[in-house]
């Protein structure tokens, strides 16, 4: 009953070509941890090893909008992901749990990117600084929403003062 269950619950991605993912955030691991959970990346001018869980902490389904921008070195760009309600409530917690650890960033077939966790983050947004390029914004913007195409809240966002 249970090889049963359990091939009628795969049945229906049965022959369907799974889609890549695009964008997933991965939580820095310690080098102790299983191997099997963790993959080595190398980061900075001075290549020091880190190590990052293999299971994203957000991915895709988790981005309600991005918003791109030319980084500070001219040459690449960077984007701002605000993620979903639920997403951004965990992300809270994520930051707050693992402060001093690194976010790693990976997108399609760039290098792994990495922000500091340095303060609890409430407003679910992760900003990537730099590294990106124009075919990633690209990817981005056929799979999320860019925030000019977001529609604004109803109602105004500050009242006038009454005379």
């Amino acid at each position: 009953m249970l090889i049963l269950t359990a091939t009628i619950m795969w049945a229906p991605a049965g022959g369907k070509k799974s889609q890549g993912l695009v964008v997933t955030f991965h939580v820095e691991s310690e080098p102790n941890e299983n191997p099997k959970f963790v993959t080595p990346v190398k980061l900075g001018s001075e290549h020091r090893q880190y190590f990052f869980s293999k299971i994203p902490t957000f991915s895709d389904k988790d981005i309600a909008w991005f918003y791109p921008f030319t980084a500070a070195d001219g040459v690449s760009y960077g984007a701002a992901f605000r993620l979903k309600e639920h997403s951004a409530t965990e992300l809270k917690g994520v930051t707050l749990t693992n402060q001093g650890k690194l976010l790693g960033l990976r997108c399609s077939d760039a290098p792994i990117q990495a922000v500091l966790i340095d303060r609890p983050i409430n407003d679910g947004i992760i900003v990537v600084w730099d590294g990106l390029q124009q075919r990633h914004l690209q990817e981005f913007r056929k799979k999320f929403p860019h925030v000019d195409d977001m529609a604004p809240a109803a109602g105004p966002e500050f009242t006038m003062p009454e005379r």
